[in-house]
């Protein structure tokens, strides 16, 4: 008989090596904000236990607070999803997945995680969001950034340097969109996924920050405080990391980023962000609607649909979003597959659904250090 349930503190190494034996990696390094020595995130962790007490399958879901132009969204990303290799098969992840989302229905907004397109639609997830992916080589600096003076443009670990947690904390704040992130946790925060956070100093005073991979050649996270050091910035780390090409990743809505990247990138591509379930179809919409109303603008209109079971009419106009929980008598009716393929996925655009134009996908996008 196997008991599904919550991890208790004292299995703390227990769930850690599950992870670690069904991944073959280091749990402690790879997810210092999970998994840090001294770190209990039992209570976050359903595993299913036999009858000799052994740990056969866990799946984890960390609570995360996503603020989008003054609105709170409770998600939770889901993570660590993990069997043990004799024990695949037996319908353990099913069972803890089950057990998860039932307990997240009514408390929770969203759930997210990054994993298999399939394994994880069986759960009701959907893979979509919107993340640009820039790609920049020497010729494209070189040539496209020659006036371009990063003359003082230094970089330095950002936790060594004075004053570095708060201005981090500072610059994911003062984004549009941000994941809540906490001032003590953000050495272990930013460490995560073998990332590495750089300081962006001009004449030593901090101006910005870089999260960067160990090869140095993908920037997933980019902030700086003026938009006039963007190109800058970017042309002494390309000099700096020493390597040929260089990509980063940004979300749709930072428009200072996205205008000066474009202007000189060699490729950019439209990817997806991770995999979404969507609990309270009228608190995404209404987020995500303002958000893009107010970067990259959305026309006019309105839309009614009762999506999974929930009613929900959006409207836009001079005034900004609103978003009612009710419906239209003539409503469009959609199952959760369609509806959240239509509010996340590239291929809202095929669908046919009275939705006006440009509305959809919606610009969800979470940071790498974000992610579990």
């Amino acid at each position: 008989m196997v008991n599904y349930r919550t991890a208790a503190p004292h299995e703390r190494e227990a769930y850690i090596d599950l992870a670690n034996y069904a991944f073959r990696l280091d749990f402690e390094t790879l997810m210092p904000k999970a998994y840090d020595k001294g770190l209990d995130t039992s209570a976050l962790h359903k595993v299913a236990v036999d009858e000799a007490g052994r740990l056969r399958a866990q799946v984890a879901v960390f609570p995360e607070f996503v603020t989008i132009c003054d609105h709170t969204l409770r998600t939770g990303y889901l993570g660590t999803v993990s069997v043990h290799p004799r024990a695949r098969g037996e319908g353990h992840m099913k069972a803890l997945m089950n057990l998860w989302l039932e307990e997240l229905r009514g408390t929770c907004d969203m759930v997210v995680l990054y994993g298999q397109r399939q394994r994880y639609e069986y759960f009701g997830f959907t893979l979509g969001g919107v993340k640009f992916k820039y790609s920049i080589g020497e010729a494209n600096v070189r040539h496209g950034w020659r006036e371009v003076d990063a003359a003082g443009i230094t970089f330095s670990p950002l936790f060594k340097i004075e004053g570095g947690a708060e201005f981090a904390y500072s610059m994911n704040t003062s984004r549009l969109a941000y994941v809540e992130r906490e001032m003590e946790q953000l050495p272990l925060i930013f460490s995560s996924l073998h990332q590495n956070a750089l300081g962006v100093l001009d004449q030593d005073k901090l101006i910005g920050y870089l999260v960067v991979n160990e090869a140095g050649d993908e920037v997933s996270e980019f902030a700086v405080e003026q938009p006039g050091d963007i190109a800058r910035t970017l042309k002494a780390y390309r000099e700096y990391s020493g390597v040929e090409r260089i990509t980063v990743d940004t979300p749709e809505y930072d428009l200072p980023l996205n205008t000066v990247l474009g202007s000189i990138a060699e490729d950019f591509v439209i990817e997806n962000s991770d995999m979404y379930h969507i609990l309270d179809f009228a608190n995404v919409l209404k987020a995500y609607l303002t958000l893009k109303f107010k970067t990259t603008g959305i026309a006019w209109g309105e839309f009614s649909a009762v999506m999974d079971g929930q009613p929900v009419t959006a409207r836009v106009d001079a005034e900004g979003v609103t978003v009612e929980r009710s419906a239209r008598p003539d409503a469009v009716i959609l199952d959760r597959p369609d509806a959240q393929a239509l509010l996340l996925t590239q291929h809202s655009r095929y669908m046919a659904v009275p939705a006006p134009a440009g509305w959809f996908p919606l610009p969800l996008f979470w940071y790498k250090i974000d992610k579990y």
